[in-house]
């Protein structure tokens, strides 16, 4: 991205008019600009642009090396390699800085008598020159430069004098040739005037008539030459042959997958027969010049793209072999050893119902838009059809939205600004509008996405294409004719690169930021052209990719080691400027911040990361050097997912390893989860990218995975296609799908009875196999095999389900090998009151206590949250569990951070129907915040309810809606956020009338029991109330149960079902009238004899959790009684009974078990003794390797005034850290960890009550670590010092101060369990073991020890006047 200096803005904020709309297919834009928004967002570059002579006539070329000039009177940033120019008033300042600014440097200034202008226009430009004129009072100057030549050319008015002033360096006369040697770093220069011309010198101002003539032209001299005058005279034959135009032409060889980049210069010879320009070669030229092409025959300079060669020529090509790329990494990840699908289902289904933010801009939107394609293509390669549909339908409605613009409108839609020839999207971002930067960033992921609509439902380009076409044409029109848009505007096509300022803001020159963001731009242009049949735009993506990759390899990462000075610390450049490189970021100069820049977004069309694996290897240990990546570091500028993506080239297996350590993660804006997990565990088995086979198709690549090579094309077209490979193979393609050689000719797809179950109930599951020879499928869930079957049809039975989220998948097998299914989710239990009662109304719902799952989280069943983990926790310890960003504090249970298509569900019990007005409370520091609505059991009920400022997030206020109607009964009642912005506090409900109407009721009867052998019972709904019984439609719908039962009438309020079976069955009654739809349920319990036993599973913790020695386990279940009530609920560990409990929620806390691995179970006693067990889970509790430590020394800012407790703890290869802030006159605390060296800083996790923690990763058993701890709090921060810890160890407690010189007795000691500590202070004692481990503390002198084990123990008593202390060991026996 690129940051810009914000210049003179046209904004308004109201038209009398509305903007014009120009229909573009199914699509438009606007070229009236709309208005700014409710944030006074939407701006477009001021003034006009700075031309002259032919350039008038040409659409604005911004994003260049010398855009500044369209826009300022003068520029002083001009860097054509080797020059650094700048303009005056007086002519062109000309010098040669080797790395930075150019400042108010100059070597010499070249222009005519008596020039002053006050401003430098551009003239003319091709596609690598530019030409300045300067123009004032009868005075007249143009200036032609061009990237690598090292001639400036001037002309002058017929009747001006030209003028050279020399401020550096000595200057000597050679007839026409001035010749200055020696000046800025040791730089030569000639200026030649024509053929017999001669020069006036006075004092340092040199003048000439130029015989007549009216051009002339200055060289830089190589800076390694020995006799500048000899090369000067040797260069004079250059001096008279100026570049008329220069032109860039490009051809890709699809048979060969070869780019051919043609350079050619029509030269305007002035004087003399010689016909060649002088031209320089960077090195992704001279590196990659085609077989046939002149190669550089001369000199050579040096400059900040390392050696520029001479060629003397006009004209050179070059060739770039093309690797492919794909839309997403082909599914083979079932060869990945610790893949599992369920997994993979799992963190597809998370994002499935994800929304995209209303409140957002163009490169945001573009990357959250990705996060969606990503994610749905990976629903497409495992079969989750559904999930795949959804987020198409999510991105296809809001690309859409971009793509039209409707009157009035201010947000999602292109405006076309003719004034700078240029399409910018509102709301934009980083620039995008008011300085042009960025747009090859932003339009990339918008013409991805576009491609990857037009992949599912083909014909949308038909309507839209359009309009995508023109942002294609808005950042690299490949059309010099091009009436709107400039020729390959943020492409330069001699520096191989893009630039991303509109106007080169920067004194250090343009600058391009993320490469990989720009290589994305390139992708989705292959990706469009191919899917629409589109072979121009293909090729130009080829080209641009191809030629960026040679750009990016050389200039960002140095790969061939020549670029870079050898006092540069990285190898990496985030950011490349016209004269220099470096390590930062336009928002930190974290370093861990410049690798991820150059690699996000990784995915099919990132290969090129992977090309040369030497240098992955080095830059990744250079990653995990300089930065905590192997620690877990939380710090935002520290992307997780995209390094180990990028490690997955070359290191599969560690970036599975560091993905699977540290699953709480934050994620990146633009990244999910199900990506990373996808794309690591695919890249294992394919291996590293190959770059000596090429296909003839562009979607398409080939990898090596210890030698065997796995080749893979995508195929767009409706017809079967032949991929043929450089190496010979040869890939046969069926329409419009991804086909690699190690496809098994198989498929499946399994199905499930229903997609919920009953606790300890149970699904039917069916795999519809395809294929020849098939030999068995297998069943399995998150935890493995559940069936085997091996005859068609194949099915199997998933029974005893525990309470959770369940996922099934299959394998079908046959002799060459096996395939996947897709997977399947099932929901075990039920959404409850999270307070295990309906909230009464008329009545309050505090918004955060929102209903729960019995199952574990409530994401997508009670609630959907747009980010992982509780924002709030760090203010407190309420529902840390969830995902919902809730807080208990003075306001109450509250909801925070809500962002739009978030929502929230509250079972309630409504006394009486009625109008209800909601007083609600909220707050919010934005200007507005919401809209939200309220919907009863998916029936909107109130809508569009918004709210005003309150000032702060902490300033609370009420807000009345009226005119809710609500029904009586139990229902689950929804609040939908369209917009966030706000924090949600109490809803009371009032009732304020009856209604109006006659509502429509479904009331589908009391709960059944039907005791075997019976197998069919009786459906009631006929004390539904119903309006008008001729306009309703019912219908029964079977939820779960352990059989599938038929209906006599489905459609019937009163129906009969059959062919049921032991087990608990659900069923629900619609009734829908008009657009009105409610529901009721009911539940039916088959059993054997007059008493259901109940059902158990353990939710807390789970199976195969790791706790450490003096640990409390808390164990929770989950029990529910269909025909009575739990009595109690036993916990047992093997058959040694633990405890019990007779009230939900049910739970036990098991304090300090030993080291040892236990088993589980639960046992449910109902109200008539019938019983029932869980499945047992296995736990293992380890022994416990920490040390504390207690001091109150500080080495930064302010004193403590009482101390500090720190622990390091070793959980396997991490360490936990553990903070406690003891002053108790510091608020608002934020904690940091500090590492030592390398020096890091990791946010903490708040726990509440001033503890904090961190876990960290990657650690090895002995090894020292030095960390200290920050305590930012409102008006200062204090640090503590230092402290080591050897991983794997305990210590003794240890404390940093001298003990003080007051008695303390202490009696008897040793203890068998009672002691008494007596002094002349008023003290109070903590009892710490001999790991450091705080295990009590006692206010009363007579202290009861009995109920601890035998051993040695550390007495701290502690003075409450001073908090000084003593330390006495005491012995329990």
């Amino acid at each position: 991205m690129t940051n810009f200096f914000k210049f003179t803005l046209f904004v308004l904020f109201s038209f009398s008019t509305y903007a014009q709309i120009i229909p573009v297919g199914s699509g438009s834009y606007t070229n009236t600009f709309p208005g700014s928004d409710s944030a006074g967002r939407n701006e477009y570059p001021g003034g006009s642009p700075q031309l002259s002579g032919v350039a008038q006539s040409k659409p604005i070329p911004t994003n260049d090396w010398w855009s500044l000039l369209l826009r300022d009177d003068h520029v002083s940033n001009l860097f054509n390699y080797p020059f650094t120019m700048r303009t005056t008033t007086a002519g062109l300042g000309i010098t040669y800085i080797p790395f930075g600014v150019v400042g108010d440097r100059q070597t010499i200034n070249v222009g005519v008598q008596n020039l002053n202008s006050s401003r430098a226009t551009v003239s003319n430009h091709s596609d690598w020159t530019v030409s300045m004129e300067w123009s004032a009072n009868g005075r007249y100057l143009s200036a032609t430069s061009g990237i690598g030549m090292p001639f400036i050319y001037l002309k002058k008015g017929s009747s001006d004098v030209a003028s050279v002033e020399v401020k550096a360096g000595t200057a000597t006369l050679h007839g026409e040739m001035i010749l200055i040697e020696n000046a800025q770093d040791g730089v030569d220069y000639a200026i030649y005037a024509p053929t017999g011309s001669s020069w006036t010198q006075n004092g340092a101002v040199y003048t000439s008539t130029l015989n007549g003539k009216d051009y002339w032209s200055v060289v830089m001299l190589p800076q390694s030459n020995t006799n500048a005058l000899q090369i000067a005279n040797t260069y004079k034959k250059f001096a008279y042959v100026f570049p008329s135009n220069t032109t860039v032409n490009w051809n890709f060889n699809e048979n060969t997958s070869v780019l051919r980049t043609d350079f050619e210069i029509t030269p305007d010879v002035k004087e003399g027969t010689y016909n060649t320009v002088l031209q320089g070669l960077l090195p992704h030229q001279w590196s990659h010049l085609a077989a046939d092409s002149p190669s550089p025959n001369r000199e050579t300079y040096s400059s900040i793209r390392g050696d520029l060669k001479m060629l003397d020529g006009n004209a050179f090509a070059t060739e770039n072999a093309f690797y492919g790329i794909l839309p997403t990494l082909p599914y083979l990840a079932n060869y990945s050893d610790s893949f599992n699908p369920s997994d993979m289902g799992s963190k597809v289904n998370l994002l499935e119902n994800d929304a995209l933010a209303t409140w957002t801009d163009s490169y945001n939107e573009g990357q959250m838009m990705n996060r969606l394609v990503q994610t749905a293509r990976i629903a497409h390669k495992i079969g989750d059809t559904e999930a795949r549909d959804k987020m198409i339908a999510t991105v296809k409605e809001r690309l859409e939205d971009w793509l039209s613009y409707e009157s009035g409108e201010v947000a999602f839609l292109f405006y076309y600004n003719n004034a700078w020839s240029t399409l910018i999207g509102y709301p934009g971002g980083h620039g995008q509008d008011s300085n042009i930067n960025d747009h090859h960033f932003h339009w990339g992921y918008f013409i991805h996405a576009a491609a990857f609509v037009e992949q599912f439902e083909p014909g949308w380009a038909n309507q839209w294409g359009d309009m995508i076409n023109m942002l294609v044409r808005d950042a690299a029109s490949s059309s010099r004719t091009d009436d709107k848009f400039p020729f390959l505007r943020n492409f330069s096509p001699y520096a191989g690169h893009a630039w991303a300022n509109g106007f080169a803001t920067f004194p250090q020159g343009n600058d391009q930021e993320s490469t990989s963001e720009s290589m994305q731009f390139n992708s989705s242009l292959i990706h469009w052209g191919s899917v629409t049949g589109n072979d121009a735009i293909r090729d130009l993506g080829i080209y641009l990719y191809t030629t960026e990759q040679t750009a990016v390899e050389e200039y960002w990462f140095d790969v061939n080691e020549r670029i870079f000075s050898n006092t540069y610390s990285y190898s990496i450049a985030s950011r490349v400027w016209g004269n220099s490189y470096d390590s930062g970021t336009f928002w930190t100069a974290d370093i861990a911040a410049a690798y991820g820049i150059e690699m996000y977004p990784i995915h099919g069309g990132s290969l090129y990361l992977g090309h040369n694996t030497t240098s992955v290897q080095t830059l990744w240990n250079e990653m995990h050097q300089n930065t905590e990546i192997l620690s877990n570091e939380v710090n935002a500028n520290l992307w997780h997912d995209v390094y180990w993506c990028y490690a997955a080239f070359i290191d599969p297996d560690k970036a599975i390893e560091l993905y699977d350590s540290n699953p709480d993660r934050g994620l990146k804006f633009g990244i999910s989860d199900a990506h990373t997990y996808y794309w690591i565990h695919n890249m294992k088995a394919l291996g590293t990218v190959k770059t000596n086979i090429t296909a003839n198709h562009p979607i398409a690549a080939a990898f090596d995975q210890n030698g065997e090579t796995t080749y893979v094309a995508q195929n767009y077209s409706d017809t079967d296609i032949t991929v043929d490979f450089s190496d010979g193979f040869s890939l046969n393609v069926p329409a419009n799908t991804m086909k690699t050689n190690r496809d098994v000719d198989l498929s499946g797809t399994i199905s499930t009875s229903f997609n919920q179950a009953y606790v300890g109930g149970s699904v039917d599951l069916t795999t519809e196999a395809t294929g020849i020879g098939i030999t068995k499928v297998e069943f399995f869930n998150d935890s493995g095999l559940v069936a085997t079957d091996n005859t068609a049809p194949y099915m199997a039975t998933a029974e005893n389900l525990t309470s959770g989220i369940h996922n099934f998948y299959a394998k079908v097998h046959n002799s060459s090998g096996f395939v996947t299914t897709n997977s399947v989710q099932v929901v075990v239990g039920e959404q409850k009151p999270y307070l295990n009662q309906p909230f009464q109304i008329p009545g309050t719902i505090q918004a955060g206590n929102y209903d729960y799952f019995e199952g574990g989280k409530g994401q997508d069943i009670s609630y959907f949250d747009s980010t992982v983990g509780n924002s709030g926790a760090e203010n407190g310890d309420f529902r840390t569990d969830e995902y919902v960003d809730a807080v208990s504090d003075a306001e109450g249970e509250t909801v925070g951070w809500i962002e739009a298509g978030e929502w929230l569900e509250y079972t309630i019990d409504v006394t009486q129907s009625g109008y209800y007005k909601m007083d609600f409370r909220y707050a919010t520091e934005n200007n507005s915040g919401g809209p939200f609505n309220l919907e009863l059991d998916g029936q909107q009920v109130a809508s569009n309810i918004t709210v005003s400022s309150t000032g702060k997030w902490d300033a609370w206020a009420t807000k009345s809606v009226n005119g809710i109607p609500l029904i009586q009964g139990e229902h689950i009642l929804r609040v939908d956020v369209a917009k966030g912005g706000f924090n949600l506090g109490d809803m009371v409900f009032t009732r304020t009338s009856g209604l109006d109407y006659t509502p429509l009721i479904a009331e589908a009867g009391g709960n059944i029991t039907v005791v075997i052998p019976a197998t069919t019972t009786t459906l009631d709904a006929t004390q539904s109330s119903i309006p008008d019984v001729d306009n309703t439609i019912s219908k029964w719908t079977q939820i779960f149960g352990p059989s599938t039962v038929s209906f006599a009438d489905s459609q019937s309020l009163t129906t009969t079902v059959s062919n049921l079976v032991s087990g608990i069955y659900k069923f629900e009654l619609f009734l829908t009238a008009s657009n009105t739809t409610v529901k009721d349920a009911v539940y039916v319990n088959v059993q054997n004899g007059s008493n259901g036993l109940p059902s158990v599973s353990i939710t807390s913790p789970d199976d195969g959790d790791v706790f450490v020695l003096g640990d409390t386990v808390e164990i929770t279940a989950s029990a529910s009684d269909f025909d009575g009530t739990i009595a109690k609920v036993e916990f047992y560990q093997g058959n040694t009974k633990l405890g019990e409990d007779s009230t939900q929620p049910y739970t036990f806390s098991w304090s300090n078990p030993a080291v040892d691995s236990y088993s589980i179970t639960a046992k449910a006693i109902d109200n008539d003794a019938g019983t029932a067990t869980s499945s047992p889970i296995s736990i293992t509790v380890n022994q416990r390797y920490y040390c504390n430590f207690r001091s109150d020394v500080h080495i930064d800012g302010n004193p403590f005034s009482t101390g500090y407790n720190i622990t390091f703890e070793t959980i396997g290869s991490s360490v936990k850290f553990t903070s406690e802030l003891l002053d108790t006159d510091k608020s608002g605390v934020v904690v940091f960890l500090f590492k030592q060296s390398p020096f890091g800083e990791t946010q903490m996790d708040a726990q509440g009550k001033n503890v904090f923690t961190k876990t960290l990763g990657g650690f090895t058993q002995g090894e020292e670590i030095s960390y200290a701890v920050k305590f930012a709090y409102a008006g200062g921060l204090s640090v503590t010092k230092y402290f080591q810890y050897e991983v794997g160890t305990s210590c003794t407690l240890s404390f940093d101060t001298a003990n003080p010189d007051f008695p303390v007795v202490m009696y008897p000691n040793p203890t068998s369990g009672k002691f008494t500590v007596t002094s002349e202070e008023e003290v109070y004692v903590e009892i710490y073991d001999v790991s450091g481990k705080k295990v009590m503390t006692s206010f009363d002198e007579n202290i009861d020890f009995s109920s601890h084990q035998s051993g040695i123990y550390f007495a701290k008593v502690i003075a409450v006047s001073n908090a000084k202390y003593q330390i006495l060991k005491i012995i329990k026996k």
